[in-house]
Order: structure tokens, then sequence, then C-alpha cells
């Protein structure tokens, strides 16, 4: 079964976190589980139950009267710029910088896409990769000998010798770029076709043209959607493996402040590390032709600042009733879904220590998650921020209904797309909940399969669904008469977590609640009397009902299994719906998109699509909190917030820095704000100044920047880095890093080859 969260269309990364309670459960059941009920917590977000969707997705009087007097500024969507279609003017008109052919293609070349997650770019011509701590972290531990923990101590390689291999880790380099659009568009289902089948015409074109142009292991291709649909690029990639850790500082150095400081400003964090990318099957390192030189001073306010790098997903493009579905249903479900598995997670530090090694770097990625879905709320609930959108939005359906031929076109475009918004309402919440696969409990999940296993079992193997083969299929039955009893502590408090999300989002009527919850019931006493006298624990039970077929399973009286039968029988019928629903939402996008693209053109930058950006800014300072934060930090204000704190976590010094204190020069500057563009995925990303050289690392924004998602503004909104002369500093003085320090600086064997224009 599907085991993903509701997510069409919009920051598909973070819901990954959903395939991790695998992780959770292994974990707990180290940890004795415990089979008590846990106390009963308020839910972690207020959620507005979806009871009526036709008003609910109305934009409020508060919005309206925004609307009526926002005045826009033409960037509304951002400065995220794709290299194919560069504003050459517009920094011109605004920097007083006309970037040349030469610049912009080094500036690429040097730019790289750190695996599926992150930024990075070359800084040396012997292959010397810049990226951040936190984008670097799952090597650093793969490759922690079983009597160390290099995310804990750090890491540094002094010798080429001592680096160490990244298990699966790849670069990619933006080498070419090719126009389809019409290849795409022209394999679009003939006229008439339903929404799934044009969709579906578009996926396998766009599957033809990226085979076609992979020729090699070190060829990766991908079709690009730009302006969701409005455009569509090829994107050749030289991918370079293998790839070797260099330096990674203590997690206390590159994470100082913990998820308190995540998405804040002033930071002090070393969210850095270098790798090296090195030729394959060879011991020798790669020689970029195009690499970052490297300014140690850093840049200067009020100085210009370029950001190259992946941005993961934005939503400017999206509707105003997309927005408000956003609003009301997705971000306060998945806050909730995210907070509930966050104490989860905790309640297993506490109860096993030893497991918290396993579970750190998950658990950052949920608390990163929380702050960001947090920000991204409160824009949405913001109404000056959506009453900017309306504006927009109102600007760009003049724009169209000006124009007879365009209107006749697309003027319905919103309203489709808002009846779509209101019908995902109506089913999203029970879609997902009943859905067997969603969360992973034990026993729901043994339920889960015994209901496909008797379905499918004995069916030719073209019969059975997309996604299952027949080997899944013996697979699952070997599973199920497996001997290995599931942990019913770790059961019942996963379905603790779904039934308290039933609670919150399904009407009190719901057929799920009714079953689940009798009256007066909390969710924690239900999953613990449900698992109680459940037998799916017991291997011969569960092989006595695969014996028996569908009738034994459709009849069997055990609650567990009497639950998931009818939220599989709902889901059965409400998924086809969901995905109709995604292919119309796509093509009603791909609508809107042409219809900007015939106003607009390529004057607009397209949402972020986790393909290579550049973005334009300045170093500024900006209004917060009553007063003013500095364009710049230093290593003074470092160990003026850990004495603030008592040098207690997560504030206290990072080993390496706390001794080196007398041998740093505090004045260094540390981390720096800039308004250029940036959101998820631009991790690593690197900050160049006018000559193309590196001056910083971005690695955050801050909390002002999250509601940029849907509506870009600089005000306050800014890109937080770490300083070139920071990491130098702290390479050369609290690292003793000299070898790699000298490569930076152009002084390590090799340095003759050019970096740059």
């Amino acid at each position: 079964m599907n085991a993903g969260l509701e997510a069409p269309g919009r920051r598909p990364l973070v819901w990954a976190a959903v395939v991790i309670l695998p992780l959770l459960a292994s974990a707990c059941a180290t940890a004795g589980g415990g089979a008590a009920p846990a106390a009963e917590t308020a839910p972690a977000a207020t959620a507005a139950k979806p009871a009526s969707a036709d008003t609910l997705l109305l934009p409020g009087p508060d919005i309206r009267a925004a609307a009526d007097t926002a005045r826009l500024t033409g960037h509304e969507l951002g400065t995220m710029w794709t290299f194919e279609n560069p504003p050459v003017d517009y920094w011109k008109a605004r920097y007083g910088f006309e970037p040349s052919q030469s610049w912009l293609q080094h500036v690429r070349l040097a730019s790289l896409r750190f695996g599926q997650i992150c930024s990075a770019s070359f800084v040396s011509p012997d292959g010397l990769v810049m990226t951040n701590h936190h984008c670097s972290r799952d090597c650093v531990s793969a490759v922690s000998p079983p009597d160390s923990d290099y995310v804990a101590n750090g890491f540094y390689a002094p010798t080429r010798a001592d680096e160490k291999l990244c298990p699966d880790l790849y670069l990619d380099q933006l080498v070419a770029i090719t126009d389809v659009t019409d290849s795409v568009r022209g394999a679009d289902a003939s006229a008439g076709a339903s929404d799934e089948a044009i969709a579906e015409a578009r996926d396998s074109a766009e599957a033809r043209l990226e085979r076609r142009c992979e020729d090699g292991p070190q060829v990766h291709c991908q079709v690009v959607n730009l302006y969701h649909g409005g455009q569509f690029q090829l994107y050749r990639y030289h991918r370079y493996a293998p790839v070797k850790l260099v330096f990674a500082p203590e997690l206390q150095a590159g994470y100082f402040g913990g998820d308190d400081d995540n998405f804040t400003y002033p930071r002090f964090a070393l969210d850095v590390a270098f790798f090296r990318a090195y030729a394959p099957d060879s011991t020798e390192p790669v020689q970029p032709k195009d690499y970052f030189r490297w300014d140690s001073s850093g840049p200067d306010e009020g100085e210009v600042v370029f950001l190259t790098g992946n941005p993961g997903s934005t939503s400017r493009l999206a509707t105003v009733s997309e927005l408000l579905y956003e609003g009301r249903y997705r971000h306060p479900f998945g806050l909730q879904y995210f907070h509930e598995i966050a104490d989860f997670y905790r309640e297993i530090e506490q109860k096993n220590p030893a497991a918290a090694k396993q579970i750190r770097e998950r658990l950052f990625e949920i608390e990163n998650t929380i702050k960001a879905y947090t920000g991204e709320l409160k824009g949405l609930r913001d109404p000056d921020l959506m009453g900017e959108k309306l504006a927009w939005e109102r600007a760009f359906r003049d724009s169209v209904a000006s124009n007879p031929a365009l209107e006749r076109k697309y003027g319905d475009v919103w309203d489709r797309i808002a009846r779509i918004e209101r019908e995902k309402l109506d089913i999203a919440a029970a879609r997902s909940l009943d859905n067997p696969g969603f969360l992973g409990s034990p026993y729901v999940g043994l339920a889960g399969e015994l209901i496909d296993y008797v379905r499918y079992h004995g069916q030719p193997a073209d019969s059975l669904p997309e996604g299952m083969s027949a080997d899944d299929l013996q697979k699952m039955g070997q599973h199920l008469r497996s001997g290995m009893p599931p942990d019913p502590g770790t059961s019942a408090r996963i379905l603790r977590i779904r039934l308290d999300l039933a609670r919150t989002w399904l009407p009190q009527d719901d057929t799920l609640r009714r079953l689940a919850l009798r009256p007066g019931e909390t969710p924690a006493a239900a999953a613990h009397r449900l698992v109680e006298s459940s037998r799916l624990g017991d291997p011969t039970f569960r092989e006595a009902l695969m014996n028996g077929g569908r009738t034994a399973v459709d009849t069997s009286s055990d609650p567990v299994i009497a639950l998931v039968r009818m939220m599989d029988a709902r889901y059965r019928r409400l998924d086809p719906r969901w995905k109709r629903l995604g292919a119309a939402e796509t093509v009603q996008e791909g609508r809107l998109a042409e219809a900007l693209f015939a106003v607009f053109g390529t004057n607009v930058p397209p949402d972020a699509t986790f393909t290579l950006r550049i973005s334009d800014g300045v170093v500024k300072r900006y209004d917060y909190n009553g007063t003013v934060a500095p364009a710049f930090t230093n290593f003074y204000g470092l160990y003026a917030r850990a004495a603030a704190f008592g040098d207690s976590f997560p504030f206290e010094l990072a080993h390496h820095l706390e001794t080196a204190r007398d041998s740093l020069d505090l004045g260094t500057r540390f981390d720096f704000v800039s308004t250029n563009d940036i959101t998820g995925g631009n991790s690593g990303s690197p900050v160049v100044d006018r000559q193309g050289r590196a001056v910083g690392v971005a690695f955050d924004g801050n909390i002002e920047q999250l509601p940029n998602e849907y509506l870009f503004r600089d005000a306050t909104a800014r890109t937080v880095a770490v300083d070139a002369a920071g990491i130098t500093e702290a390479l050369e003085h609290a690292y003793h890093a000299q070898r790699l320090v000298d490569e930076l600086l152009g002084r390590s064997s090799g340095s003759g080859r050019h970096g740059g224009d």
C-alpha cells in the first residue's frame, strides 16, 4: 500500500519523514516500548476543520481590504533566475553590473548539486568542494568508525590518504541546457483526452527525452518543468563520483544554537564542510576548469552578491485558492503530525539513550520542518501577505481579461483550480488517515498486509496493481509468517498518532472515529485497548487467516483487522478520486503557467524545482525585534552568546572553538545576511561576488524569510551565510587545517589552472 502523506504539488521533500517510522519501531523495541498508554497531550496546532470547503477557501474581508491597498513591487515571484534566462538588463539597471556570457558559464559550471538534498561548489582546481555541515552529516556518520563519532567530534583529513569515501554520494554539474517545450507538448494526448491521459503522455515524453540524453554512467539528464508547464528544459549533468570527506567541524560548531537558533539571526554557526571529487576508478581528484577562487576577506555591507544553488520548491505561482487550502488544511495538519512524531522521538531518547545517535539526524530534520511550517503558516495567515498575493492575482487576471484571445483560452483557469481545491479539502484528511500504509504502525501494517495478501494471492502477475510484483507478494507472505513479534507498545504509540489526527481532522460521526474511539475515550487509551485486544502479534493466528483467504479476513472480529478493513475500503474509494484531482490540478496549473508566459514571458522567474538558479542580492542589515540586526556577526558574539546561556546546550562552545579562544582574532566576521532569495535545497549554495569569487556559503534563512515560500519580500527577509573570513580564521587557528587553508588560498600544488575570468 502507498505509504505517502497527502502532498501533491508543494514541498514534497519535507513529507519524507513518513517513511522513518520503521526506524522508530526498531529503536523503540530496543527501548522496551511500554504497554501503558502515554499521557494525553493537546494537539500541536490549532486545526480548522474543513466543515464547509465552499466558505473556507474564499478570501476573507481582511485579505480583500489588504489587497485594495497593496503596493506591488514587480518582484513578487522572487529572484531565483534560471541560467538559460538570466536577467542581465535588470542586473545592469539595479546594480550597474552586466555579466558576460563567460562569467555566467563559469559560475554555472563551478556550482554543483550535492546528492539529492543540497547545493555545493568547486573551490579549488583539485576538486575541492564546499557545502554545509548539515548537508554532510549522513556521510560523516557513515564514515565514522565504531569507536568514534565524527558528527559529534568533527573530522579533518590532513593528507589525501586520510580522506574518507562517502558511500553513494555524488555531485551533479549542469553542463548543457536544451529547450524541449515543443517535444513535450507535442506528445500530449488527443483532443478531449482526460487530465490523467494528458499528464501520462507528458510524463512518457519526458522519460523518452531523458533516456536518449543519457549515454554513460557519468551523464544524468532531467526534463525540468518550469512555470508549471509553461516551459520544459532538458538539463544534462556531469555526475561526479566517488566523493570523499575532507573536513567537517563538530556538530556543536556547525549547529551552534540548535533548533532554538534555526531560522533566526544573528547567528554563530560554522555550518561548512569540505569534500573532494575523484575521477572514476582513480586515486586522483578531478581537476575542474571552473571553480570559485577564495576571497578570505568575505563581502562588505552593501555589496552585491550572487547565490548559485538548487532551491527545492516554492509556491509563488500558486493561486489564492491553493494557498487558502494550504493554510486551512495542509500546513496545520502537517504541523500536528510532525509535532506528534517529534514527541515520539524524544520519548525514545529518554527511554533508550543508546538510540539517540541512531535517530539524531531524523529528529533534526523534523524539528527543522516544524519550524519551517510554523513560519510558512504564519505567512498564510497574514492578511497583508495574502492581500498582496490577491492583488497580484487580480492584476494578472486583469491582464488576461484585457486580451480577448487570452481570456477565451485561460479566463476560467482560476475558477477551475478553486473547484479542485474545494474538493481536495473535502477528502484530504480521510484519504490520508484511512491509508493503512500511513504512519507504519506495526499492527496496522500487519492488518494491511493481510488484506492485500488474501486479495491478490494466486492472481496472475499481470493483474497485480501498479507497484506490486509477484516477488513483493511472496515477501509479504514471508513477513506475515515470520515469528518475530511486533512490539505492542510501539504499535499502540504510533496508532495513537493516527487517532489524535482523526479526532482533530475528521467529523465526530466519521466511521474511523466511531470504530476506533469509544465515547469519552482518549486516543491513547483507544490505541492501547485496540492493540492489547488484537491477536495480530501471533504468527499462528496470522497464518490461519492467510490459509482461510478473503472470507477469513473479511469476517475476522479482531479489532485491529476490523478497523483496517474499513480504512482500506474507504481509502480505495478515495485514492482514485484524489489522483484524478491531482492530475486535473497539474493540467490547470499548466494552463495557468501558459497564461503567465503569455503575459510576462521570462521576465519573471519560475518556481523552484531543485535545479540550478542564480539569485541576486546585497549584504544588508534589517529591522527586527524593535532594533536592528547587524549585517555581520563575529567571534566575539559567539563567545558572548555561549556565556549568556552558561555554556549549556544548545549554546555550549564546540571543543575546538573553546580551546582556540586566545588564538582567534575575535573581531573576524563569522556569519552574515543578504537579500538573496533562498529556500530549502539552497543549503550549501556558494555566495559569490562580481568577480566570481566565493565570499561565503549560505546555510539558512531568517524567520522573516519563511513566508517567502508564497510571495517574495526582502524588507526584512534574509539569507544567512557563513563568511569566508570566519571559515578561514576557524580552519587556520581552531582546527589547524593548514593544508586545507593553503588549498583554498591557491597555495596548493596544481593551483595554476584558472578559477575564473
